[in-house]
């Protein structure tokens, strides 16, 4: 509806109409004085039937009975100037103030970013480090790695979840080698309230108590649950850039103590790294790394955990393994990974629920910088309105290795 402003002679719709609506052949419907006529220019308007272009104010003009009196009312068509999908993306910082580390997860708690980085070396050397920061350029180191602690947590490839039950969790990865035992791979659960002082849940009774040894294992908050769904096994030789046998459980827990399988056999193929999130009441996974190694592009949802669903796509997302996926404003959001071509720094679409994908390409208010770097196995999350995007791995290097991108990135949503 429009409002008829008498006293300055305009007319104009206070809730503008949606962003990108096109305004170039409307027809308004009015109600003149009566004997009145109501003209545009020299041509005679008939409420309900006649065409006009309102991408600039059309003046209207009513003249009286008398054929005389005219009166001109200016009617602007207000539409909405700001894309509601539109995605503002920056460079944070060039270099991350927690450093460089081969593994790192991150999430954001109590108005403060965390940041768990692990890198397992040669000859059984390790380094770890918690910090914590409030912009996501300044961090402030919490607590270094003690090999004698086993409260705090000292893996490659674990998984941080944030705020379940008002804590931090980090659950399962790989374990570096110490003295003469060989690296290994674990089912512990750590937890802490500050990022400062970790706990250890006690080792299980029974090993069907607790999901069994797992990395790259993936986890999610969902009706006041912390879920478990997948991750792989002990890979060879311990390699941090191999991938275990892939699982594909199901466990959930009320206090992440207490652990129960839903189902032993989810009905999708085993996978690595998939992107696991939750949308619209239900868990969500995309892709992922089977165990022939082959790189997936299904989707699959649950909304109890027990039975899942795969997505009947038309137009499929990209065959990919360590990407992300982020739901916002009815969208989901899927970027990087990698698959056998290598790693991507590229942004796919969907706005019907995973049903089409797009590539969202440069021109698009939701597209990625071009100087955005590739990436596999990072983090992305959002907070503050904002798609935060921080650690993972590069590009493959010419010895077939990992390079490690130390920047941050974010992007405000509209």
């Amino acid at each position: 509806s429009f409002t008829i402003d008498h006293s300055d002679f305009t007319i104009y719709n206070q809730d503008s109409v949606p962003f990108g609506t096109d305004v170039s052949a409307e027809v308004a419907t009015f109600t003149p004085v009566p004997k009145a006529t109501v003209t545009v220019g020299s041509v005679v308007q008939q409420s309900g039937v006649t065409v006009n272009d309102f991408t600039n104010p059309v003046v209207y003009t009513v003249t009286a009975e008398d054929g005389v009196t005219t009166r001109q009312y200016t009617v602007k068509v207000n539409v909405a100037k700001t894309d509601p999908k539109a995605v503002a993306w920056q460079q944070v910082t060039a270099s991350a103030g927690f450093g460089s580390f081969h593994d790192v997860q991150a999430g954001y708690y109590k108005n403060k970013f965390y940041v768990l980085g692990s890198t397992i070396g040669s000859f059984s050397s390790f380094t770890f480090g918690v910090f914590e920061s409030t912009d996501g350029i300044n961090w402030t180191r919490l607590k270094a790695a003690d090999n004698n602690n086993d409260s705090v947590p000292m893996v490659e490839h674990g998984k941080l979840v944030t705020g379940f039950k008002d804590k931090m969790w980090l659950l399962g990865g790989l374990k570096p080698s110490d003295g003469f035992s060989f690296s290994a791979v674990l089912n512990k659960v750590w937890s802490t309230s500050d990022g400062t002082n970790w706990t250890v849940e006690p080792d299980p009774a029974q090993p069907t108590d607790r999901w069994d040894i797992r990395e790259r294992i993936n986890a999610v908050v969902f009706q006041d649950k912390l879920w478990v769904i997948g991750g792989n096994a002990y890979p060879s030789f311990g390699n941090t850039n191999a991938f275990g046998a892939a699982k594909n459980d199901v466990w959930n827990s009320v206090d992440g103590q207490q652990w129960t399988r839903l189902t032993a056999d989810a009905g999708f193929l085993p996978r690595s790294a998939p992107a696991v999130f939750v949308y619209k009441n239900k868990i969500w996974m995309v892709g992922g790394r089977d165990n022939g190694g082959n790189s997936l592009n299904e989707i699959w949802t649950s909304s109890d955990g027990q039975i899942w669903t795969q997505v009947t796509t038309q137009t499929p997302p990209p065959n990919r393994w360590g990407h992300a996926v982020v739901a916002h404003n009815n969208q989901l959001f899927l970027i990087g990974g990698e698959n056998a071509d290598g790693v991507y720094g590229d942004l796919w679409v969907s706005e019907d629920d995973g049903v089409n994908w797009t590539k969202v390409e440069a021109g698009d208010s939701r597209a990625l910088p071009a100087n955005f770097p590739k990436r596999v196995f990072f983090n992305a999350f959002v907070a503050n309105n904002s798609i935060w995007i921080i650690g993972g791995l590069g590009e493959k290097n010419e010895g077939n290795a990992y390079t490690i991108p130390t920047d941050i990135w974010k992007g405000t949503l509209n």
